[in-house]
């Protein structure tokens, strides 16, 4: 059973890319024309017979309103009026036939005219109409199986004197949906003739692009010359002990062209001295691995990882690994702040638990008026909340982000407003906007412990984005305690924290990111008087 599947993938493997892709785009087009097709086809007879319906409903009552089918019934006239009547509407309409009856069902009007001043064929039928109602009905008659309408005749006093019935019969029907489904299936025969000389251009052009080479032989040249290079996000070079280069990827290379060193890292095949001294040259001669260890090239401050490599235990050569000092740092001080989220979280899943406890108690108690008002009250102010925000923040990632913290602001006891002057769009979700939720989430953290030991806990936050200069304005004030000449001199010191150790990061990781946008942070606090931060960062929003 393995050898007849692994000869059947084989066999499958060998197939050409031009067949394919010329094979799946065939097979995807026919059964998308042929899907669209039956469901085309559904629709169109489902439309025919409201058609038909409405047709021979409309005409039915056209004839029972005529004064001259009213005036013959009522007489009794059976000279030839409602017949000569009857095949004129015939031949405006294309109905199969209008049958005029008396309250007997006797027959005034048919395409068979030896029957006329006969009963009607189907007297059970025709009966349901003396009773002043319309109905439709599909039966077996006198010209075939077919759909019908039946209508009373009333005179000019409304009484009900006759009966109008018109239809088609069952084969004309069909006749009428054997055409239309005749051009259904002409535009599949069409559309998949378009689709044969699309997808055989469409592999053929692939295969142009892809300079006549298959899929193996594509992912086998990928694999052997650059899936050591670009495998990693850090920059990687390797040399030998005589400084040829053996290989270096894209990351080293954007590395070293940030360092702007002046004769270039690379000449040819060959490391420069400076490089080489720098990073290699003590693994060399101790032969010993260099790991994690901090270095600076031309100013850019690098993590440098070196590794000598061994073939029959002599050493060959040594590869490194760099990365970008400041980019780590960056990383560890967002890591850092995933705590925040986590604490938002936290409060919100501490908020839900309480209210769901409530919830559970009333239903234990029986108190179900008290659960549905207090269910009501929730829902009321949660999207008065929701309201308010979308209204000024257009951002759905904002406002999740802001929802977290008006209830986390509740848990603490803390009153978070916001200025109704702000505003943010609907923008792209990017590593700006991580950025921005990152430095909100700093100063709003930040003015909740501010205000935790002040009676009034009050903190209000503003943002609004300006298109015309470009830039995004961010303040946060609070009512706390403030802050003395000397802390904010030091407040945005890595490390530096009022409030304990391991702390401190925050603030620096805010002014990080406002310095990395080309922005400005200013201070205002005074000691009694509470705190306030107010940013501004650049940056051109994709709306």
């Amino acid at each position: 059973m393995k050898r007849t599947f692994s000869k059947a993938f084989s066999r499958f493997q060998k197939i050409s890319l031009r067949t394919m892709t010329f094979s799946l785009v065939l097979i995807t087009v026919f059964f998308s024309l042929l899907g669209s097709t039956m469901l085309m086809r559904n629709y169109v007879i489902d439309r025919e017979s409201r058609l038909v319906r409405q047709k021979i409903s409309e005409t039915a009552r056209i004839v029972a309103d005529d004064p001259r089918v009213i005036k013959a019934v009522s007489e009794e006239d059976y000279s030839g009026v409602v017949q000569e009547y009857a095949t004129f509407m015939m031949n405006q309409t294309n109905v199969d036939f209008i049958v005029v009856m008396n309250r007997d069902l006797i027959r005034f009007s048919h395409p068979i005219e030896t029957i006329i001043k006969l009963p009607f064929s189907n007297l059970d039928d025709a009966r349901q109409a003396l009773s002043g109602e319309e109905h439709y009905s599909r039966q077996q008659g006198v010209l075939g199986d077919g759909t019908r309408f039946f209508t009373p005749i009333y005179d000019d006093e409304s009484n009900l004197i006759g009966v109008v019935c018109v239809g088609y019969t069952q084969q004309t029907v069909n006749q009428q949906l054997g055409k239309v489904q005749q051009r259904l299936f002409l535009g599949l025969g069409i559309g998949l003739f378009i689709g044969l000389i699309g997808s055989f251009i469409l592999a053929r052009q692939i295969k142009k692009e892809l300079l006549g080479l298959e899929p193996v032989e594509i992912a086998a040249q990928v694999q052997e010359r650059e899936i050591v290079n670009d495998a990693v996000n850090e920059g990687i070079i390797a040399v030998r002990a005589d400084k040829t280069v053996l290989l270096t990827n894209k990351n080293a290379t954007r590395i070293f062209e940030k360092a702007q060193l002046k004769d270039g890292a690379i000449d040819g095949e060959q490391l420069n001295d400076y490089v080489y001294d720098l990073l290699f040259r003590q693994v060399f001669e101790d032969n010993i691995p260099i790991v994690n260890k901090a270095y600076v090239m031309n100013q850019l401050q690098l993590v440098v990882s070196v590794t000598p490599i061994f073939i029959n235990h002599t050493v060959y050569g040594a590869v490194a690994t760099l990365q970008n000092r400041t980019e780590v740092e960056k990383l560890i001080r967002e890591l850092a702040n995933i705590e925040q989220y986590v604490d938002s979280l936290r409060a919100q899943r501490h908020n839900f638990m309480n209210q769901l406890h409530v919830i559970t108690g009333l239903i234990e108690l029986e108190k179900y008026d008290d659960v549905t008002h207090f269910v009501k009250v929730l829902n009321r102010d949660f999207h008065e909340q929701i309201g308010f925000l979308s209204d000024k923040i257009k951002s759905s990632a904002m406002v999740g982000f802001f929802l977290g913290k008006f209830n986390e602001a509740k848990e603490e006891g803390v009153t978070l407003s916001m200025d109704l002057d702000s505003y943010f769009p609907n923008v792209e979700i990017t590593q700006f906007i991580h950025s921005l939720l990152i430095s909100i989430g700093v100063m709003l953290d930040n003015a909740y412990e501010a205000v935790q030991l002040s009676e009034t806990k009050e903190v209000s936050f503003y943002i609004h984005y300006n298109s015309d200069e470009k830039v995004v304005a961010l303040r946060v004030s609070d009512s706390g305690s403030g802050m003395s000449d000397t802390v904010k001199q030091k407040v945005f010191d890595r490390g530096f924290s009022t409030k304990g150790p391991k702390r401190g990061y925050g603030l620096d990781t805010l002014q990080s990111i406002v310095h990395d946008y080309n922005g400005m942070i200013e201070l205002q606090s005074q000691v009694g008087k509470g705190t306030t931060f107010y940013v501004e960062v650049y940056n051109d929003l994709q709306m």
